[in-house]
């Protein structure tokens, strides 16, 4: 289930002046909610660590998603 400030920010999309008078499909805001609560987690993950270099445990957890996001280019 997509989480509450995921789900906020994609319905912004739908109230910028390019997008303002198109329907929202609510499917493909969930769809896009759930991808961006991935890059919440994996950003949230890495900023509570003070190491952030290539061998530390942020590192890792950017690592972690990083393939996963790249593959949806």
């Amino acid at each position: 289930m997509a989480s509450k400030l995921a789900l906020e920010k994609v319905a912004v999309a739908w109230c910028t002046p390019e997008t303002e008078f198109k329907i929202m499909d609510v499917d493909l805001a969930i769809a896009f909610a759930n991808i961006l609560d991935k890059y919440i987690e994996a950003l949230t993950w890495c900023s509570g660590s003070a190491d952030f270099g290539p061998s530390g445990i942020a590192y890792e957890g950017y690592n972690r998603i990083r393939k996963e996001l790249l593959e949806c280019l």
